[in-house]
């Protein structure tokens, strides 16, 4: 999800109206899509939670996009600060230097 949010989920708007309304306009990652992630859980008691649980999802998606705008800068020299990071963006940012 936040490989998707960074690089491809882009919701167009022109005059006010959204421009790809439907799932065959906007652009999803699919599994095919993005590589191999291992995750690296480490377990602890959490005292408040049901039986010891805390919870996972979206919260980890927060650092996705600022970590790849980062690997970005540091292979091109050039800060993305919109999403989404696509490659036409990137194209612009290197000509624009």
């Amino acid at each position: 999800m936040g490989m998707g949010f960074a690089l491809t989920e882009n919701l167009l708007v022109e005059n006010g109206r959204i421009m790809n309304s439907s799932f065959g306009d906007y652009r999803l990652l699919r599994a095919c899509d993005v590589p191999q992630i291992v995750p690296i859980i480490v377990e602890s008691n959490e005292p408040t939670g049901p039986f010891g649980a805390k919870g996972i999802g979206e919260g980890c998606m927060v650092n996705v996009a600022s970590a790849i705008s980062n690997a970005i800068c540091h292979a091109t020299g050039v800060r993305l600060t919109d999403l989404s990071m696509t490659p036409e963006a990137i194209l612009e940012g290197v000509e624009g230097r």
